[in-house]
């Protein structure tokens, strides 16, 4: 792992020398988004859009009355008084979800390695909250004490770690007995037949105009199914992982309605302003539209 150029906890403040255009270009010419450089783009985005995860799929209506972070939270099930841990909080969306749950007894940290996020995730916490942000890396929590956590949450955080097996042990770790886990992630697998046509024309545009996208997460199975994923669950000493898949609908009259949606997401961040064009041509072929967006809850725990 290239810490230096990454950052960690110890090491916070290292950066990418790269701009996301001089980085588009490289994914442009091949460059896989794996690795040190892929944590590096990974960061620069969300620098650049801190809020595009809660103000776009967090935005989205689900079925079942679902809701990307309360039903995250209810799902756990946090209780008043707990002490919760929000890792790759981004803008604190699931933070204070939970900690409005836990109300005033409890705590609850949000801890993510992009500064900009951390201050975005201040500026819309009401100082009201039971909330502490730290700047951190979820792979070596140091400032988190062992078993000291009853509950551990991650909203679409996953999805960005190459290998979760150092995650996962810090999750055990920090966790008392008996303490719970509970992540969503993208489920890549569970796409409606109508939303594979439609997310297939999209992925064409990605795969002609920024070909090293196509690497690392977006090759592999939905969490938890891949191979490494499920050794590294099983392997990390918690229990069988529960899931359960739901789906976010994003009505789409026009393009400019499935722009408002792509534009805030990875598809768009890697393409460059001929790409993006080329991919406006094509909602504009495929609109009107409603597509379900799959995401999956999973749930765990430290037995004891």
């Amino acid at each position: 792992m290239d810490t230096a150029a990454t950052g960690t906890a110890e090491n916070p403040q290292a950066t990418d020398p790269l701009g996301l255009d001089e980085m588009r270009a490289q994914i442009s010419a091949g460059t896989k988004i794996t690795g040190s450089f892929g944590l590096r783009f990974m960061r620069a985005v969300h620098t650049e859009d801190p809020l595009a995860t809660e103000e776009s799929l967090a935005a989205l209506p689900g079925n079942r009355g679902v809701h990307l972070y309360d039903s995250l939270v209810a799902w756990s099930p946090i209780r008043a008084g707990e002490r919760v841990l929000d890792i790759g909080c981004g803008s604190g969306g699931a933070t204070r979800s939970a900690a409005r749950t836990v109300g005033a007894e409890g705590r609850v940290i949000g801890v993510d390695i992009n500064q900009r996020c951390l201050e975005v995730a201040r500026e819309r916490t009401p100082d009201d909250l039971p909330v502490q942000y730290r700047r951190g890396d979820a792979r070596s929590l140091t400032f988190i004490d062992d078993r000291s956590m009853d509950c551990v949450i991650a909203s679409m955080m996953l999805d960005e770690v190459e290998d979760i097996r150092p995650v996962l042990d810090e999750v055990f770790r920090v966790l008392r007995p008996g303490g719970r886990f509970v992540a969503s992630v993208s489920s890549f697998d569970s796409w409606r037949p109508m939303d594979v046509a439609f997310m297939g024309a999209v992925l064409s545009i990605v795969g002609l105009h920024a070909p090293g996208a196509f690497a690392g997460r977006s090759v592999r199975a939905s969490i938890p199914h891949d191979k490494p994923d499920r050794v590294a669950f099983a392997e990390s000493g918690l229990a069988t992982v529960e899931e359960q898949d739901v789906q976010l609908a994003a009505v789409f009259e026009d393009a400019d309605d499935a722009w408002r949606l792509f534009s805030r997401s990875r598809i768009v961040k890697v393409l460059g302003e001929e790409g993006r064009e080329a991919l406006r041509a094509t909602l504009r072929r495929r609109t009107p539209h409603t597509l379900y967006v799959p995401i999956r809850f999973m749930r765990t725990r430290r037995p004891g």
